[in-house]
């Protein structure tokens, strides 16, 4: 590994708690937010601090069907300004479907946004298990 990482992964699923682990797992510094009743999972109790992160990594998708951020293991609901308005301009966040709600508040806010579930990698590796649950 190059240089471990400040990483923060906030909101998601069980996927979002396994990659905080497996980010951990290779020598990252890594925080989770919004992942309280994820297994193994010690979450920040704020997202104070999140401003210095080589990365902020949010969930697939971003944002749940009511526009606030995915975090179905989240003691509470938390809006995706909540979030974003803890970085700093510049600061880098990966999202899954990320939508233009959001991409429209991380250009407000000076953020790079990167939409991981758009590159082709992805979609082809997880058209598999889609097909199969439609099946």
């Amino acid at each position: 590994m190059l240089r471990a990482k400040n990483i923060w992964v906030a909101g998601g699923d069980p996927r979002q708690a396994a990659l905080a682990a497996l980010l951990a797992d290779d020598g990252h510094s890594v925080h989770t937010y919004a992942l309280e009743r994820g297994e193994g999972t010690a979450c920040e109790p704020s997202m104070a601090g999140a401003d210095r992160a080589d990365c902020v990594v949010l969930p697939l998708p971003a944002a749940g069907p009511d526009g606030r951020l995915n975090a179905p293991l989240a003691a509470e609901g938390h809006g995706l300004e909540e979030v974003l308005d803890a970085l700093r301009p510049g600061q880098l966040v990966c999202a899954g479907m990320a939508g233009e709600g959001l991409e429209g508040m991380a250009r407000e806010r000076g953020l790079v946004l990167r939409d991981y579930f758009a590159r082709e990698e992805l979609a082809v590796m997880n058209a598999v298990p889609v097909a199969l649950a439609v099946w």
